[in-house]
């Protein structure tokens, strides 16, 4: 049998012999740790405890740092399957290797260590790797660290809306709820692959709407299945796009790392696409509508009252309309201030709106019902009316033995379809179009938009004149 020897000897000059299987079968531990030469590959040795362990080393001096015991696996007496680690990288010492395994995998670390490569250097710099993987963010800490900034805002971002805040959670929820595993991943990890995975469910079979709020209980809409996915994807394709941007950045206060390198959503196509509307409603149309909504079954004095004022100014967006207090609304000054969030980053801007006689008028009708309420369109003293209760009117009227026009049923409208009915009705009344958008508040951009932020009143003069046109044009259609 093979004389024990001390593990420095293996890197003595005098030849060993060749390691055989009778040899290593040979072998019985002793009352100490002995290391067993192989003569084939300098630096190899079977190392053999007490207890009976047998452990390939390989004992190679390193510049630097001296002589060095790298174990590259333990011993097994038969050679089944064996996969190497990648050639590039050093063993991890817990491979089952035979004595011919052994001397290929000393003979590949040795090509290692003479190309300058050092193993306890990179051992090192593996657990520190492994120390800073632990403690990244998960794909959920994003998320939650994402919608925490939005509803904060920032001096160039306004706060998002409660509204679309509790949307963001309800989101996040129904997630963690379908797919928990992709959450618990560390954000760092996610992969084009994960956002697939979890869109696809959504894309095919819709999302649950919540019971209370917008939408029937319990509903999946198939038709809006694509929508829903979409709307996924561009609040999963954001949260990422923050934690890639504001990582380093000073001013963030959380102090989460997430070491992210690439928005796993970008490359995963968004498959709905929006299509603009063009439902306008016809002269008759806009006249049974308008006279008749206060009739229909359902429709309370409010929200009937409110989309008149709808048209009656012009067009402007319901939503904005419902949301504002009684404060915003000026009878003397004759004036009507909106907060217009619209557009890109949501910075709100002021919207000044002439009042004309008719808006006046059903203010004062609204007044008599909602003056002591904080808010013009309420049905109670607490909160104004859910911004969705419009469109859900505006059913219950097509719905009704009202939406007939000469002796045909209403096409189906929406209040965004009054809105691009009055844009119609303003080219029809001369309006010109950047003053139309202006009455209408769409986009207003470079100096302009400075100059209308700064002070709104700047236009007021000409919205007026435009909304006097309109009125004429509305008042001819609603007596025909």
């Amino acid at each position: 049998m093979t004389r024990p020897f001390v593990a420095w000897s293996c890197l003595a000059v005098a030849a060993h012999p060749a390691l055989t299987q009778k040899h290593l079968n040979a072998i019985k531990p002793t009352d100490k740790q002995v290391d067993y030469p192989d003569g084939a590959v300098r630096g190899l040795a079977l190392r053999v405890s007490p207890g009976g362990a047998r452990t390939w080393v390989l004992v190679k001096r390193i510049p630097d740092e001296g002589v060095k015991r790298i174990r590259l696996g333990h011993y097994t007496g038969d050679p089944g399957d064996h996969t190497p680690p990648p050639v590039d990288q050093f063993p991890t010492g817990l491979q089952a290797l035979s004595l011919k395994q052994a001397r290929e995998e000393a003979t590949r670390v040795l090509a290692l260590i003479n190309a300058g490569r050092s193993p306890s250097k990179e051992r090192r710099s593996r657990r520190q790797q492994a120390a800073v993987h632990a403690q990244r963010g998960s794909f959920a800490d994003l998320l939650t660290e994402y919608i925490a900034h939005r509803e904060e805002g920032t001096e160039r971002r306004a706060a998002a809306t409660v509204r679309q805040v509790g949307e963001w959670r309800r989101i996040q929820a129904q997630l963690e709820r379908d797919a928990g595993d992709v959450l618990a991943m560390t954000a760092r990890d996610v992969e084009p692959s994960h956002i697939v995975a979890l869109l696809r469910p959504i894309f095919h079979h819709g999302v649950a709407r919540p019971k209370k709020g917008r939408g029937s209980a319990g509903r999946r809409a198939a038709t809006g299945a694509q929508g829903s996915a979409d709307k996924v994807h561009t609040f999963l394709r954001a949260a990422f796009a923050y934690g890639l941007s504001s990582e380093n950045s000073v001013a963030r206060r959380a102090v989460t790392v997430y070491g992210l390198v690439h928005n796993p959503v970008d490359p995963v196509p968004r498959e709905a696409r929006s299509t603009p509307g063009t439902r306008a409603l016809s002269a008759a149309e806009l006249r049974q509508f308008y006279l008749t909504i206060d009739k229909a079954p359902k429709v309370g004095p409010v929200l009937a009252e409110l989309l008149r004022f709808t048209i009656a100014s012009g067009g402007q967006r319901t939503h904005q309309l419902a949301r504002e207090p009684w404060t915003v609304y000026d009878r003397g000054a004759g004036t009507v201030t909106l907060t217009d969030r619209k557009g890109r980053g949501g910075a709100p801007r002021p919207h000044m709106v002439p009042m004309s006689k008719r808006m006046a008028a059903i203010l004062a009708k609204i007044e008599k019902i909602t003056g002591s309420f904080r808010f013009p369109w309420a049905t109670n003293g607490r909160s104004h009316v859910d911004i969705a209760s419009p469109a859900g009117a505006v059913r219950y009227w097509l719905e009704s033995d009202f939406a007939v026009v000469d002796g045909k049923r209403v096409a189906p409208f929406t209040p965004r379809d009054l809105r691009r009915t009055c844009t119609q009705l303003m080219k029809v009344a001369g309006i010109p179009d950047d003053l139309a958008d202006r009455l209408q508040s769409h986009g207003v951009s470079g100096i302009t938009n400075v100059h209308y932020r700064n002070n709104p009143e700047l236009y007021l003069p000409e919205k007026r004149q435009a909304l006097q046109k309109f009125e004429t044009a509305l008042g001819r259609i609603l007596k025909t």
